[in-house]
């Protein structure tokens, strides 16, 4: 049984350092190829935080511009949003800007494809996409037996439900406490 124990606990450890191996090749293999993406211009990565909303939400853009050469600006085209044609972004440093914006209360549900660009020659489009505002008043629930209507004569019957639940557990109570006496 020490000998199974022993066997299991190294063959653990091999395939431990295997994968590790594997993974520190990856990295570095990944670290090459990244290097050699953001040396292009054009190459800019971009995020939306939340990448799906609601009109009257606010919204994170993002843009890491995307040369070695580092950028000075980025603008954030937003008239595909209903927002300003051009809006200046932050800059966060390390050639990465951010511009937070409030979606229009009257833009439609769907998929929509703003524009970034760096002033090193970078852009790219990111993806948001705006659904629609749950309808008003309370959340919807219930599985259909729930009423939605008013004045429907249920809140009388309720009540009085109430009242002969009373009224018998006041009889049980008095034929209890006569019973006790005798």
């Amino acid at each position: 049984m020490r000998l199974i124990r022993q066997y299991a606990v190294s063959a653990g450890l091999s395939a431990v350092l295997a994968s590790s191996a594997a993974l520190g090749l990856a990295t570095m293999a990944g670290g090459t190829a990244q290097a050699a993406v953001t040396s292009q211009p054009g190459e800019a990565v971009g995020s939306a935080d939340p990448s799906s909303a609601t009109p009257g939400t606010a919204v994170t853009f993002q843009i890491t511009c995307g040369s070695l050469q580092e950028a000075s600006s980025a603008t954030f085209f937003g008239s595909t949003l209903g927002l300003p044609d051009q809006i200046p972004m932050d800059k966060e440093g390390g050639g990465v800007f951010r511009v937070t914006v409030t979606l229009p209360g009257n833009i439609v549900p769907g998929t929509f494809h703003p524009d970034m660009d760096c002033s090193d020659g970078s852009s790219t489009t990111v993806a948001v996409r705006v659904t629609a505002l749950p309808g008003q008043g309370g959340a919807e629930t219930g599985d259909g037996t729930t009423s939605t209507q008013t004045d429907t004569g249920l809140g009388a019957v309720g009540f009085g439900l109430i009242a002969v639940g009373a009224v018998a557990g006041g009889i049980a109570v008095r034929r209890r406490s006569t019973g006790t006496r005798s």
